[in-house]
């Protein structure tokens, strides 16, 4: 906004690389206003809601809130190798793209985006040649034996009907027969039945295409299997694993701005209506100027911190005993600061469970020890004093109106 007036002082400018800025920079119209949307924050936070809304509906992804999107959206592991040569996938991953370049380009202005993807896309070319990049080790080729059906690891031959065959092999093992042949996994139990049934006397040559799931190559290890129909699903396997890889690179670049987006998203589940409504207002009024011009608080000693947000004075650190260290080991070590803070601490939950994981009941004759082996030694002395000690529930006698003991 400061150089509205004049563009001319970029002409010339060097980075910090040492290159030279494009005309383009120099030519763009800075006049503009950076366009953000409500939820976006001025680029503080990330705006997910439509790739969630997609992710949610579409075959490949799964019903799920808002915050949980955000946890799983880099984990592109967690779907299923079938369900990522899509139509839907693709769409979802380029528009994902898109969107997280776009917000990095209005966020971040000064960081080039494209040289890191540049860079990324050559360390992902070293990856896929050897076959190091998660989830696509194989590079989205499995192979397959056409010339028996021996992988599959059942013996079909003992069941008259699909329904015997159910009634004796549970769902986990049909499921894993099918994996051992490349075929299609899914559905519901009833057609991952009848799929595995219909390989019943066949070779795996001999079943329809369509059973076999997304990247097997049927007879790969033979001379059947032409080599362009291999390569044609590597290629269509290694242009899904690009995009994800992009994606994957664009959200550690926005890894902060992606942080700060769960923890608003959280945040904002536990506050009420006109809660939101007054941090919409405080948001309205929002200046980065105002942030600037806050002047830096010189605080040397490391003095806490008054009500008014400056340090407290010298001599009040003094006089509450600030400067003086207690130590308790029941709380792990921990270090309390003054007096007052010491004998409280003592009631509160840190000291609390460290007395319930010695088995010590809370008493106020435990305030002031802080050592494991005299809390032992009290609580032991204490026992002792109270074996034949009055007893109210077993040594008290009482009448009641009628005088009945």
């Amino acid at each position: 906004k400061a150089t509205r007036a004049s563009h001319k002082p970029f002409a010339g400018a060097v980075a910090t690389d040492g290159t030279e800025f494009i005309d383009e920079l120099i030519t763009k119209d800075l006049s503009e206003d950076v366009i953000f949307s409500g939820e976006e924050a001025t680029g503080r936070y990330l705006d997910l809601h439509e790739a969630h809304m997609m992710y949610s509906n579409a075959n490949f992804g799964e019903r799920c809130d808002y915050g949980e999107y955000l946890e799983r959206c880099g984990n592109f592991a967690a779907t299923s190798r079938g369900k990522k040569f899509t139509t839907a996938y693709g769409t979802y991953l380029d528009d994902l793209i898109e969107y997280l370049r776009s917000f990095h380009a209005r966020a971040l202005p000064l960081q080039f985006v494209d040289k890191v993807l540049e860079a990324s896309a050559n360390e992902f070319d070293e990856k896929w040649a050897k076959g190091e990049c998660d989830g696509w080790e194989d590079k989205g080729v499995r192979s397959v034996d056409a010339a028996a059906i021996k992988s599959a690891a059942v013996d079909l031959s003992g069941y008259k009907t699909v329904d015997d065959m159910s009634k004796s092999l549970d769902v986990d093992a049909i499921k894993s027969a099918l994996e051992s042949m490349g075929l299609k996994a899914g559905g519901t139990p009833e057609q991952r039945a009848e799929r595995l049934w219909s390989t019943k006397g066949k070779t795996l040559a001999e079943l329809d295409k369509k059973l076999f799931a997304k990247g097997v190559v049927v007879g790969a290890k033979n001379a059947k299997a032409t080599k362009e129909d291999v390569k044609a699903k590597e290629a269509s396997a290694r242009a899904v694993a690009f995009k994800e890889y992009q994606c994957a690179t664009l959200l550690k670049l926005l890894s902060k701005q992606l942080d700060a987006t769960r923890t608003n998203v959280e945040k904002k589940s536990t506050l009420s209506l006109a809660e939101l409504q007054a941090e919409a207002e405080d948001d309205d009024d929002f200046s980065d100027a105002a942030t600037d011009d806050e002047e830096e608080i010189y605080n040397p000693l490391k003095l806490p911190l008054g009500w008014d947000g400056k340090p407290i004075p010298y001599w009040l650190y003094k006089l509450h005993g600030l400067n003086t260290e207690f130590t308790c080991e029941i709380c792990g070590n921990y270090s309390y600061w003054g007096r007052r803070a010491f004998e409280r601490h003592f009631t509160e939950w840190r000291h609390q469970h460290g007395m319930r994981c010695l088995k010590i009941p809370f008493s106020r004759a435990f305030n002031e020890v802080t050592s494991i082996n005299d809390a032992l030694a009290l609580h032991k002395n204490l026992n002792q004093r109270e074996h034949g000690a009055w007893n109210t529930r077993t040594d008290e006698e009482v009448e009641d109106a009628e005088g009945n003991v």
